[in-house]
């Protein structure tokens, strides 16, 4: 078929004819009035829709219809209003620009004067935005498909509508409801890493907690093990100290008797032990009597009687039971 356009603009209209295109000066309504009916296989205004009144848009798609052949498309593009940044700033840079025409209704319009089938084919997103990156907030607002065009059939025998039927079940661009659905997973997904992150956080915390009131319980039954060694340790310097007291009047007050016990001690073969645990008690009652024992020994002996009160005390307790019977004879 043989293209021939039509232009208001003279810096276009020139470029057109500077590369040898068939153009001439005149508005797209008039023209269309004035071609033939089902006389062509492709009426197409692109950058257009845009630039005109409603009312003028609805006569072009309506006169579009009967000058189109059986099968013939209609195709008008412009800006994406679904694109935000286009919608709510891009597009007024055009002070000629009218009003921002939705994808919704110019699917709509050409349906509604009896097109066979609208097809919205959205144009120009970004190549990239189909990589694996994540979304930005800019992407949502500024990535879906900055132009859509419209594509409309005229009704015909089915045998023509199938050469063309496949490209209009084919989906085309970015829409609005892709980013942000996208942009709403990859949230998920942050969300679902950030929870993983925080659950091992809390277990990981959790084990440090349980270490620490485990430490504690150790650190507070060494203190309370402190706490019963020092009071067994006052208890055994007291009875050291009664027994001390009581062998020293026992010697002050029977010396024949003493004596005497002295004798039978080394009979039995006792008295180096029970002499060197009188002085043991001397040196830990605090109140020693006059001992032949070196001093390193009396020390290594406090020593040894310290680490195990619990035996000293019950030897007190004989010994002291001893010098009693002692006494009473």
């Amino acid at each position: 078929f043989e293209a021939r356009g039509v232009d208001l603009d003279d810096g276009m209209l020139a470029e057109c004819r500077a590369l040898g295109l068939n153009v001439e000066t005149q508005d797209a309504l008039t023209a269309l009035k004035r071609l033939p009916d089902a006389s062509q296989a492709i009426v197409s205004g692109f950058q257009f829709a845009e630039h005109i009144p409603f009312e003028v848009l609805q006569l072009i798609v309506q006169e579009a219809l009967r000058v189109l052949k059986p099968a013939g498309l209609l195709i008008l593009e412009t800006p994406n209003p679904e694109n935000i940044v286009v919608g709510s700033t891009n597009f007024y840079l055009d002070p000629s620009h009218q009003r921002p025409l939705p994808p919704l209704l110019m699917e709509f319009l050409p349906e509604y004067y009896g097109f066979h089938r609208v097809k919205v084919v959205r144009l120009q997103e970004p190549i990239n935005l189909a990589d694996t990156r994540r979304l930005t907030v800019h992407d949502v607002l500024a990535s879906v498909s900055p132009d859509y065009a419209i594509v409309a059939q005229k009704m015909a025998e089915p045998a023509l509508l199938q050469e063309v039927g496949q490209a209009f079940d084919l989906p085309y661009g970015v829409t609005l409801g892709m980013v942000t659905s996208r942009y709403e997973d990859q949230g998920d997904v942050r969300l679902t890493d950030v929870n993983t992150s925080l659950r091992a956080s809390i277990q990981v915390l959790t084990q440090h907690v349980l270490t620490l009131e485990n430490q504690q319980r150790i650190f507070e039954a060494k203190v309370e093990g402190r706490r019963a060694r020092s009071r067994l340790k006052r208890v055994v310097r007291k009875a050291a100290r009664i027994v001390d007291s009581r062998a020293q009047r026992f010697v002050d007050k029977h010396p024949v008797l003493h004596r005497r016990l002295i004798k039978i001690l080394k009979v039995i073969g006792v008295y180096k032990v029970l002499n060197r645990l009188l002085r043991q008690v001397a040196s830990i009652s605090n109140n020693p009597r006059p001992s032949t024992l070196a001093e390193a020994e009396a020390l290594r002996c406090k020593e040894v009687l310290a680490q195990q009160p619990a035996v000293v005390l019950e030897t007190f307790q004989e010994l002291e039971g001893v010098l009693k019977k002692a006494e009473k004879q």
